[in-house]
């Protein structure tokens, strides 16, 4: 079956997940709620973008689907609480970079398996990440200005957040002191909605997120966008230069996959695909994750999979050539 999408990003087929049965789905489904588990707190990426599609799978599924927010453990509580469910499609993971990428290089325990736990759906969205920062404490208005002030400053002057240790906003952090030379302060918050109001009350200086979760703070002027993870400027974004520009090779992106867990039936995991399907070729939830910078992308469960394994691959370097570790 061939699916659209307003923007495809289409990845090469490798060999996917194992371990995905092939047992033919009840007939019945879905018989109840479907329940996509999202491992952040509300008013943050991954929230957004499951409140967008969620009414529209829901009409073409003939049942409710409901969004339900599990933090912690930088994804793990979640990815754990979908592993261990039935695996009938009616409880799924809307997982993203730390779920799938990294969790499984910061922690030597993990209590699931990005691999073997999960029948992959589809990759879902990315969208970049911008750096923030609070204009009353920081009145620079690009990358460039920000990376020289924290240079010339004293010692751990400058502080940031993220949505928590080892995620992909202190990832990204550390990836751009990497690239420019500098170090700053690390608080880290149980998802982006606990940051935010020390990041308007001055408690903190500055922050990689998405546009989505700022977009408000950014009209307003309470917040000021210096840069983005993007290779080049963005419509939403418009004068907002990439960090790639002044520091080559600089690009990060939040982005985000389906997962059921393993054994669910393909037919099943082909019904769901088929309504995240409609959702986002739905002019008008299509128009509102465009307009607030996700772009939406549609794959195969094989395509999800390579993905996965070269992200995987690439955020391993940069873990253990920062050091980093959550054990």
């Amino acid at each position: 079956m061939k699916y659209r999408c307003g923007r495809i990003l289409v990845w090469g087929v490798i060999a996917g997940f194992s371990g995905v049965s092939a047992l033919h789905a009840q007939p019945s489904f879905p018989r109840k709620p479907v329940t996509i588990v999202v491992p952040y707190g509300p008013g943050g990426g991954a929230d957004f973008f499951a409140r967008v599609i969620a009414p529209k799978m829901g009409e073409k599924l003939g049942q409710a689907v409901v969004v339900e927010n599990k933090p912690g453990a930088g994804t793990a509580i979640a990815a754990t609480d979908v592993a261990r469910s039935v695996p009938d499609g009616h409880r799924l993971l809307l997982g993203d970079l730390s779920t799938f990428a990294t969790n499984q290089h910061l922690y030597r325990k993990l209590s699931y398996d990005p691999i073997r736990d999960f029948t992959p759906i589809t990759l879902t969205g990315r969208t970049a990440y911008i750096l923030v920062v609070n204009p009353t404490l920081h009145p620079y208005k690009n990358v460039d200005e920000f990376v020289s002030a924290v240079r010339k400053a004293p010692a751990d002057s400058f502080s940031y957040g993220s949505a928590g240790s080892g995620g992909p906003a202190h990832l990204t952090t550390v990836m751009l002191e990497r690239a420019s030379g500098i170090h700053m302060v690390h608080v880290a918050y149980k998802g982006t909605g606990p940051a935010l109001p020390d990041l308007l009350s001055g408690q903190i200086g500055a922050m990689f997120t998405v546009y989505s979760s700022v977009r408000p703070f950014l009209a307003s002027g309470k917040l000021r966008a210096l840069g983005t993870g993007a290779p080049k400027v963005q419509h939403e974004l418009p004068g907002v230069a990439a960090i790639g520009a002044s520091f080559p090779g600089f690009e990060s992106w939040f982005w985000m996959g389906m997962v059921a867990p393993a054994g669910t039936p393909q037919p099943v995991v082909d019904k769901v695909r088929d309504a995240y399907a409609a959702a986002v070729n739905d002019p008008g939830v299509r128009r509102k994750l465009e307009d607030s910078g996700v772009e939406p992308l549609l794959t195969t469960g094989e395509q999800m999979a390579a993905y996965v394994r070269t992200e995987s691959a690439r955020m391993e370097k940069i873990i253990k050539s920062a050091n980093i570790s959550l054990d």
